[in-house]
């Protein structure tokens, strides 16, 4: 199925004015554009399956591409705990055996750690070649930027749902408290692992401001949650957020890991 939101305003063929994010998966392609000048969202397409939607609506000569390619094996390492060599020895020790893959280094400085990851190389080789300056994005990275510039008021955790996996960060007033990402197949798995990771943090659900998105949530998982979170559950990504000033996208909560990719880039 294939779902699009285009603002008037948006055109391809205009030089150096938008910046193209890229969702990659097996399952599910997406991508979506911001204004530059604004980081207002000027639009967004999807589809299921493993090509890019609608490409002759993509832009032509963007100031800047980025992508995150799924399935992910990722994990945040202090900047002082890394030595150069050892970055896939560290995601041995959180994952055990790691699939093969590119091994990307994202320093995030504003926690003064690195995130570590491996995806699909051919899945990027083949959006290089037609965006040669594509910049890699880790997912687990862009939720945590997300995470931190919601918890100035305080403690949030911020849940988000792609095939067959659950990644949390919980952050309070700026700081990061816990990112894991989490096998989940069931509802009572994100039920749990919300939970779990609240309790970890030495929080409690009534504490904690929740927010939800991804692009494999389901009511039933939104109804579940809620039900033990008395702030209830907000989404993601949604109404009153500025890069949603433009275009009006209901279900944007299920794009967070595709629309947060531009403050990370930028």
């Amino acid at each position: 199925m294939l779902a699009e939101r285009f603002h008037p305003d948006y055109d391809p063929s205009k030089d150096h004015a938008w910046h193209l994010s890229v969702w990659l998966a097996p399952d599910l392609c997406a991508w979506c554009i911001h204004e530059r000048s604004t980081g207002h969202l000027m639009a967004l397409a999807a589809q299921g399956g493993d090509t890019l939607p609608l490409p002759d609506r993509m832009a032509s000569k963007p100031s800047s591409v980025s992508f995150t390619a799924m399935p992910e094996v990722s994990t945040l390492v202090p900047a002082s705990a890394l030595q150069p060599g050892t970055e896939m020895q560290h995601l041995k020790l959180v994952h055990g055996k790691v699939p093969s893959g590119l091994l990307r280094d994202e320093p995030l400085a504003t926690l003064g750690a690195h995130c570590l990851y491996l995806h699909d190389e051919q899945v990027e080789q083949d959006l290089l070649k037609r965006y040669p300056g594509a910049r890699s994005l880790p997912l687990q990275g862009t939720l945590v930027g997300h995470a931190l510039g919601r918890s100035s008021n305080g403690p949030v955790v911020v849940l988000h749902r792609s095939s067959n996996r659950l990644d949390v960060v919980v952050a309070d007033h700026g700081k990061l408290l816990l990112s894991n990402a989490f096998y989940a197949t069931m509802p009572e798995d994100v039920l749990y692992y919300a939970l779990f990771a609240v309790d970890q943090c030495h929080l409690t659900p009534n504490a904690v401001s929740l927010y939800a998105g991804g692009t494999h949530l389901m009511a039933r998982e939104e109804h579940l949650v809620s039900g033990y979170f008395e702030r209830g559950l907000l989404p993601s990504t949604g109404p009153g957020d500025h890069v949603l000033a433009k275009l009006n996208v209901s279900d944007a909560h299920r794009w967070t890991g595709l629309i947060e990719q531009f403050p990370c880039a930028s």
